[in-house]
C-alpha cells in the first residue's frame, strides 16, 4: 500500500511539471513575440509631410550632389530625396525610416523611377542607424530631433560630408548656406582642429618650429600664431570641412610680413602652402603642422 500510494505521488508531480511546462512555453513565446513586435512599432517621432519636388531638386544641387555621393535620407517618407539624387544627379542613395509603410511606399517609388539598383531601404531608427559611409545626409526633422541627431552627425560623417535640413536648423550650429528664403539649411562637417599644433615652412621636418593654437566651435575658429618668438592672431579664419584658411601680419628682421595660409587637415596633420609677402617681396612655401 505505501509503495503503490509513493507510485501514484510521483505520477502526480511528474503530471504537474509536464502541465506546467505545457503552459510556460505558450506564455514565454507570447511575451517574446508580443516584446519584439513592441521593439518594432515605436511610433515615428513626427507624421510624414513630403518636401515639394523643387525643393528637393534645389537642395540636392546646393549641395552639389553626384555620381561619387553616397545620401542618406534619414526619415525618407516616400523617398523622393534619394530617388531624386539617383535620377537626377547620378547618386547612391539609402532611405531610412522607422515606419514600414513609408518603406514599402518608398521602393514601390523607385521601382517605378527605375532606379531600385542604385537605392536601399531600411526600416530603421534613424537615431540608431550607422552613417558612417555617407557623403550626404538630408533631414526633413523638427529642431529639437535635428539637435538630437547632431552629435551622431559630427561623430560618425567624415569632414567634408554635407548635411541638408528642410524647415528646420541645428540651434547653435550656424549652418554654412541658407536657401530658399531661409526655408532649407546646408552644413559641412567640420574636421576637429582644437588645440595646441606645432607647424614649419618648407619640406623640410627640420625647419624652424612654429606654434598655432585653435580654439574651435564647430566650423567656427579662431586662435594665435607663434611665428619667430611673435605672436599674432588669425585674421579671416575659414574652416569648411577638411580644409582651413587664415592670414597673419607679422614682423621679421624689421620688415612687415604677410602670411597667407592654405591648408588641408588629415588627422592629426595639417599640410598646405602659404603665400608670404615680406616687404616687396613675394614667394610661396610648403607649410605643415602636427597637433601636439
Amino acid at each position: 500500500m505505501p509503495n503503490d500510494f509513493n507510485r501514484k505521488t510521483r505520477k502526480g508531480k511528474a503530471m504537474k511539471r509536464q502541465f506546467g511546462i505545457r503552459i510556460l512555453i505558450p506564455v514565454l513565446i507570447v511575451l517574446c513575440l508580443s516584446g519584439s513586435a513592441y521593439a518594432q512599432s515605436r511610433v515615428p517621432d513626427i507624421f510624414f509631410l513630403p518636401t515639394p519636388q523643387e525643393v528637393v531638386e534645389a537642395m540636392l544641387q546646393m549641395a552639389n550632389v553626384n555620381k561619387d555621393d553616397l545620401v542618406y535620407d534619414l526619415g525618407c517618407g516616400d523617398g523622393r530625396f534619394v530617388i531624386t539624387a539617383a535620377k537626377k544627379f547620378g547618386a547612391r542613395g539609402v532611405g531610412v525610416d522607422i515606419d514600414k509603410e513609408r518603406i514599402r511606399e518608398s521602393t514601390e517609388n523607385a521601382q517605378k523611377e527605375g532606379v531600385m539598383d542604385r537605392l536601399k531601404f531600411i526600416e530603421a531608427d534613424l537615431y540608431e542607424t550607422d552613417i558612417r559611409e555617407a557623403t550626404v545626409v538630408t533631414l526633413y526633422l523638427l529642431t529639437d530631433l535635428n539637435v538630437k541627431l547632431r552629435p551622431k552627425l559630427l561623430s560618425q560623417l567624415r569632414p567634408g560630408s554635407r548635411v541638408l535640413s528642410y524647415s528646420f536648423d541645428m540651434g547653435d550650429w550656424e549652418p554654412d548656406r541658407m536657401a530658399g528664403n531661409r526655408r532649407y539649411f546646408y552644413w559641412v562637417i567640420p574636421a576637429n582642429v582644437a588645440g595646441p599644433w606645432q607647424w614649419s615652412l618648407g619640406e623640410a621636418e627640420t625647419g624652424q618650429q612654429n606654434h598655432l593654437r585653435l580654439e574651435q566651435k564647430y566650423q567656427k575658429i579662431e586662435g594665435y600664431v607663434r611665428f619667430e618668438g611673435k605672436e599674432a592672431k588669425l585674421l579671416e579664419p575659414k574652416l569648411e570641412g577638411d580644409r582651413m584658411s587664415f592670414q597673419i601680419d607679422s614682423e621679421s628682421q624689421g620688415q612687415s610680413v604677410t602670411m597667407r595660409f592654405k591648408g588641408r587637415i588629415m588627422g592629426d596633420t595639417i599640410t598646405g602652402d602659404v603665400d608670404i609677402q615680406r616687404g616687396s617681396v613675394r614667394g610661396t612655401q610648403a607649410w605643415k603642422a602636427s597637433r601636439l
